[in-house]
């Protein structure tokens, strides 16, 4: 489809360059804005505009001084968190888009509980905390709990917690990353947890992909909470469809989404999805550039930026059809210097390797992994069945070898 519009793309790192591409591709004039003056997608960009997209304060000043600011006509975000400022452009130069109100709710985990227990959507127990003491107090509820900061993102600073649990340290680590100061205490829920990417059309929920997330190192990762990728298409689809349509739909209600996208994280208890987070923006981890385009052959970001230009886009068929099964696992190297590196030669990697990212390097000092951004890269196969692709990329990902002391 040509569309000859102009694009803002509020993010112009390693992920967002899928994005980059499929907008271009559209016909699409991009600006591409970001904090780092040489984030990858500058090089993508027609044009590169410095801001940091996670103040939508200082976006919206930044555009208010860009001089082509009147020829954009829609504005996204894409493989980061930045939705306020999104929604901030939008109202700012009068673009389709969500409200401010849904962004707060979405980027804020205790509003988002607050407005999903009002609407009667499934979710684990919480409470807010606001200190040490008070977390102490609130942990006699709960046998198994996790602490989150209400806005960090990434699962920085996620804590699994239990009775025998130093809460006072893990209160300290967790507040760390809260910009706000506040955290959330909820439950954890024991079960399959899911990942799904919708689309919002008037109102109405399209499920485009769903995963199955890896959590297969979660006791070696004790007490952080880090997702080892996962698979597509979930095993449990489409036996939940219905089920999964429903909680969709009223998520998206309840945030007033008209027109946009719908990243939601579930856990299934006893058959039942509980929904943990949502998100108002398209994924990152390349589910939403790579796997889903890969396994449902929906071109997922190109539907997403049409609807941030306010252009109507067909709906994905129902229930949701696989044509291939995919896997992604991440690198976890133990912490100390390194000192050698052994890896698969690029030239040699098979076709089935849709993406492989090795992100160390001789000398460098490693941390044990505690969230998310703090893996070393990854790799993305498919296959013709689950089985086949969780052997390939546990395969590959065994191939490198990462000796540190």
């Amino acid at each position: 489809m040509y569309v000859d519009k102009n694009l803002l793309i509020l993010s112009g790192g390693r992920e967002a360059v899928e994005g980059i591409i499929v907008a271009k591709r559209m016909g699409l004039k991009t600006f591409v804005c970001d904090g780092n003056k040489n984030a990858p997608g500058k090089f993508y960009a027609d044009e590169f505009i410095v801001g940091n997209i996670y103040d939508p304060d200082e976006i919206v000043d930044v555009i208010s001084k860009y001089p082509k600011r009147n020829l954009i006509d829609g504005v996204i975000t894409i493989a980061s968190d930045a939705v306020r400022s999104v929604a901030a452009v939008a109202e700012y130069l009068n673009l389709p888009g969500n409200k401010m109100k849904t962004a707060i709710i979405s980027t804020d985990k205790l509003k988002m509980k607050e407005c999903f227990h009002k609407h009667s959507i499934p979710i684990p127990k919480f409470t807010a905390v606001n200190s040490e003491m008070e977390l102490i107090d609130k942990m006699k509820n709960f046998k198994n709990a996790v602490l989150k900061p209400v806005d960090s993102r990434g699962s920085r600073g996620v804590i699994r917690l239990n009775i025998s649990s130093d809460l006072k340290k893990w209160y300290n680590y967790s507040i760390k990353f809260s910009q706000s100061r506040r955290l959330i205490l909820e439950e954890w829920l024991s079960g399959p947890q899911i990942s799904t990417e919708s689309l919002v059309i008037d109102g109405k929920t399209y499920l485009c992909g769903i995963s199955d997330r890896n959590y297969s190192n979660i006791l070696e990762t004790f007490p952080f909470v880090v997702e080892d990728g996962g698979e597509a298409p979930s095993k449990h689809y489409p036996k939940i469809k219905d089920k999964i349509q429903q909680i969709l739909d009223n998520t998206a209600k309840a945030l007033g989404i008209k027109n946009g996208v719908l990243k939601g994280d579930i856990v299934l208890k006893n058959k039942i999805p509980y929904v943990i987070e949502v998100a108002t923006r398209l994924s990152g981890g390349f589910f939403s550039t790579i796997t889903i385009p890969l396994v449902y052959h929906i071109n997922l970001v190109e539907k997403a930026i049409l609807l941030a230009l306010g252009i109507k886009v067909d709906s994905p068929s129902y229930p949701l059809k696989h044509y291939c099964y995919e896997a992604q696992r991440f690198f976890f190297p133990q912490s100390g210097i390194v000192k050698k590196i052994s890896k698969p030669n690029y030239k040699k990697i098979p076709k089935y390797v849709k993406y492989f990212e090795l992100n160390v390097k001789i000398g460098e000092r490693i941390e044990a992994v505690e969230n998310h951004p703090m893996r070393k890269g990854s790799v993305l196969v498919y296959g013709t069945t689950r089985k086949q692709v969780i052997e390939r990329a546990t395969r590959l990902i065994n191939q490198v070898k990462i000796v540190t002391s």
